[in-house]
């Protein structure tokens, strides 16, 4: 199910009165230069569901047109990367995740949650790269714990013998 959707003009002018975004109702629209073109459109998500898709800001109609009629010829799985953010993904990920111990659910909904989400969750797959991804792992890790970094040895105790140091139990009886 594609739906051809809807191309408008709207602009983010706000209404004195009651403090609203006039959108398509700008009297101002008709200017040129003023406002930008978006189109909406219907069409069906991986999971089979109908979803509407949003795009905006495009500096004319015929820009809006094409983009949209773009997104509409790419495949399911195309446009799954094009309209479904991290965040979303990641959530579903989770929610298909069933064997997994109840700790390790409660470690990956934090880590999603706190680091990912805050970091790459606002990107569409389509959106993400490598790089993004580096940069947000790098993030989430304390310092001096990636990759290259050496964590300084453990202190050992003097009264252990693997330590190198002779414990006073040694000492002592030498």
């Amino acid at each position: 199910m594609n739906s051809q959707g809807v191309i408008v003009k709207r602009c983010r002018c706000v209404d004195p009165v009651t403090g609203r975004r006039r959108g398509k109702a700008c009297p101002r629209l008709s200017e040129r230069g003023h406002g930008s073109w978006y189109f909406h459109c219907s069409t069906r998500n991986l999971l089979g569901q109908v979803e509407r898709i949003r795009r905006g800001g495009y500096p004319s109609e015929a820009a809006a047109r094409k983009a949209r009629d773009e997104l509409l010829a790419l495949s399911r799985e195309e446009q799954a990367g094009q309209s479904s953010t991290v965040t979303r993904w990641l959530r579903y990920w989770l929610s298909i995740r069933t064997r997994i111990r109840p700790t390790t659910r409660m470690h990956y909904t934090r880590d999603i949650e706190q680091f990912l989400i805050p970091h790459i969750g606002q990107l569409t797959l389509g959106e993400l790269t490598s790089r993004q991804l580096n940069l947000a792992f790098g993030r989430s890790r304390p310092p001096g714990t990636g990759p290259g970094s050496r964590r300084p040895p453990a202190p050992c105790s003097t009264f252990t013998p693997r330590c190198g140091r002779p414990s006073p139990a040694r000492s002592a009886k030498g």
